[in-house]
């Protein structure tokens, strides 16, 4: 019987499991200031986020380069992504003392970000990065490199903006869409731990210790966990579409979440790491922990966009 469950007093299990609750302890208050002091709060969190963002991008590119110093510069590049806005006179809208945010304008905000071209500018700087980087020159994945490292900025820095835009709005909506992913992570953890291999013996090149039966419980109860907030709970979303809305939500966000964190194993597969770094004890880096998140946020943002 022991064998069958996991080992919750396993030192991996209680490494997880506190790093979580230091995890929680760190960004809750983060959230919570950037939506309670409003003008103060926004700056407050926008400079917090900015300097996440930049580390988050700093741990992933450290595995491309050769020197620290490169992979700083192509971490520079999101981060100035992140500082300058997509249209420079929302400057004035975004750090204004008297605006209060309603939900007709962090859609157009949110829509702003995804029509930013300022993200196929980080293109060449990517290319002169590589070149300058003498080590990797003759490497066979040069090109590859270049588009996996595009992929990612866009990706983390399009999160990190959603992020700070959403919590101006609805720091609740932020916690719940975070939920999702990590609820997703908890029990595919467990019900993997219990249950991995025993029904399905597939293995996955990109996380041996990933099953088709974590897999299955991660979307189980992260559907369950969707559904009952998007059936009892509005946010103060102002959809004409909102019946819509709420169906491809229940169906896709814990279905994306699954995929954040496939993605983000393949790129560590690609790297031949096991995490981005080891800041957090028992969890990685920073985006072994957002991964998932990160797509839930994007795919929250293209189902509010495309409907």
């Amino acid at each position: 019987m022991r064998a069958f469950f996991p080992n919750f007093a396993s030192k991996e299990f209680l490494y997880r499991f506190l790093s979580s609750v230091f995890i929680i302890a760190i960004i809750a208050p983060i959230l919570f200031v950037g939506y309670y002091w409003h003008f103060w709060g926004r700056i407050i969190s926008f400079g917090v986020l900015a300097f996440v963002l930049f580390y988050s991008l700093y741990e992933i590119f450290f595995h491309f380069q050769s020197k620290k110093i490169f992979a700083a510069i192509s971490a520079s590049l999101g981060f100035l992504l992140f500082l300058l806005p997509s249209n420079f006179n929302l400057n004035q809208i975004y750090f204004s003392k008297d605006v209060e945010f309603s939900w007709s304008s962090i859609e157009f905000f949110a829509r702003e970000q995804v029509l930013d071209y300022h993200i196929f500018f980080t293109l060449p700087f990517l290319i002169v990065i590589r070149f300058m980087d003498s080590k990797q020159k003759t490497n066979s994945r040069f090109f590859s490199d270049i588009l996996l490292k595009f992929i990612i900025i866009f990706i983390v820095t399009l999160f990190f903006k959603f992020l700070w835009i959403l919590n101006t709005f609805n720091v609740f909506l932020v916690i719940s869409l975070a939920l999702i992913a990590v609820i997703s992570d908890i029990f595919g953890y467990i019900f993997g731990s219990i249950f991995g291999r025993k029904i399905f013996a597939w293995k996955f090149d990109f996380s041996p210790k990933k099953s088709m039966e974590g897999f299955i419980f991660s979307f189980i109860f992260s559907f369950i966990f969707t559904l009952l907030i998007f059936l009892n709970l509005n946010f103060g979303i102002n959809l004409n579409n909102w019946l819509l809305f709420k169906i491809l939500a229940i169906i896709f966000l814990p279905i994306v979440a699954i995929f954040g964190d496939i993605f983000f194993s393949v790129i560590k597969r690609y790297l031949n790491i096991k995490d981005f770094s080891q800041i957090i004890k028992g969890h990685g880096g920073i985006f072994d922990r957002l991964d998932s998140i990160s797509f839930v946020f994007l795919s929250f943002w293209t189902i509010i966009l495309i409907i």
